[in-house]
């Protein structure tokens, strides 16, 4: 899962799929970080902890070290026009400012990862291994460092043991 964290006193959390299908999105007044860590969580294992603001927050760093999460942030921090445009198919969806710029933050960080979501689910079709998609995901975006198929690789190999 991607989540979008608008942090303050109240929260904007936005949760979308490795699709870019949203799954969630909602603000809590006054939520402390273990309430944010409860909600995400009753959803899914959170792969990533987007932020539409450059420097990232204190509290998404704190957060998503908690999770064990990648975090994403803009080069630059996201205009109000920026965010509108990005979610602007999504506006009957959000009811505040807060889920907006949560779902924009979201949003841009599917768009960063989308070709690499895309790349790892050709290749796991090709190999007729669709089922370790989300296993994949989350082993390639949070090391960087390996290719898809050696990824694929370990953890078919972890299986037969």
């Amino acid at each position: 899962m991607i989540i979008g964290i608008d942090p303050g006193i109240t929260v904007g959390i936005a949760i979308l799929d490795t699709k870019g299908k949203i799954i969630d999105i909602t603000s809590k007044r006054e939520a402390k970080r273990s309430e944010i860590v409860k909600h995400i969580t009753k959803f899914g294992h959170p792969l990533i902890i987007a932020s539409d603001v450059n420097p990232l927050p204190k509290m998404i760093v704190k957060l998503a070290s908690s999770l064990g999460s990648k975090t994403f942030f803009p080069e630059v921090s996201l205009s109000n026009v920026e965010k509108t445009k990005i979610i602007k198919k999504y506006i009957k969806k959000i009811k505040s400012s807060h889920q907006k710029d949560a779902l924009a933050a979201s949003l841009k960080a599917f768009r960063s990862y989308h070709e690499l979501f895309l790349k790892i689910e050709e290749i796991l079709e090709r190999m007729d291994e669709e089922e370790m998609y989300e296993e994949v995901v989350e082993k390639v975006v949070k090391s960087k460092k390996e290719n898809i198929i050696s990824v694929i690789k370990k953890i078919k190999a972890k299986r037969k043991v």
